[in-house]
């Protein structure tokens, strides 16, 4: 899949199938988010993958989902199955670090797609609980994490003028408008 294709294919999705997700999977991400740029070099992130599924219970009651899934609840069992949370030391915090921190969750959603693998970055977490379970030092923030596992729902992109609501349909399938390419497109000045 090239990279325009899986960025038009990548959903947040926010129900996972039973199956776990294996390590070396987990350490690619990282390993994609870890070469991200970062400005001035400043490299002020590191991760922590998470696939052991006593951990992985422990941080699930640490996260929420938001928007019009997070209202509905959660199914159990259809938790996701893997977390990688992005950190900062909080010494190399800069102005820039936020933009940093996007540009290597896209990394991460983006190959684990490669994988099959969907994904929900999330930053309606409780910190401090993420922070002990995880042994996470208190040098360093939490900012987000990625939540990951094979995808138990579908969810598709539409123009917004298509009147599809936002949610899911009856049959489960999750809608999400988008502001139209004409819309958003503006060719060499606004």
């Amino acid at each position: 899949m090239d990279v325009y294709n899986a960025i038009l294919k990548r959903r947040t999705i926010r129900r996972f199938q039973k199956k776990a997700i294996p390590f070396p999977v987990l350490e690619k991400c990282v390993n994609a988010a870890r070469l991200s740029p970062t400005a001035r070099n400043v490299q002020p992130l590191e991760f922590v993958a998470v696939n052991d599924t006593t951990q992985v219970a422990l941080l699930n009651k640490a996260v929420r989902f938001g928007g019009v899934v997070g209202q509905k609840g959660r199914v159990k069992g259809e938790e996701p199955k893997a977390f990688i949370a992005i950190i900062a030391e909080k010494e190399k915090i800069t102005s820039y670090t936020n933009t940093d921190i996007g540009i290597a969750a896209e990394a991460i959603v983006l190959t684990a797609l490669e994988s099959e693998i969907a994904s929900c970055m999330m930053g309606a977490i409780e910190r401090e609980k993420i922070k002990e379970t995880l042994g996470i030092p208190n040098n360093f923030e939490i900012p987000l994490v990625v939540a990951l596992g094979y995808p138990l729902e579908k969810s598709v992109a539409h123009d917004e003028t298509e009147g599809i609501p936002y949610g899911a349909d009856e049959k489960g399938v999750m809608h999400i408008p988008k502001r139209p390419l004409e819309k958003v497109l503006h060719k060499n000045k606004f």
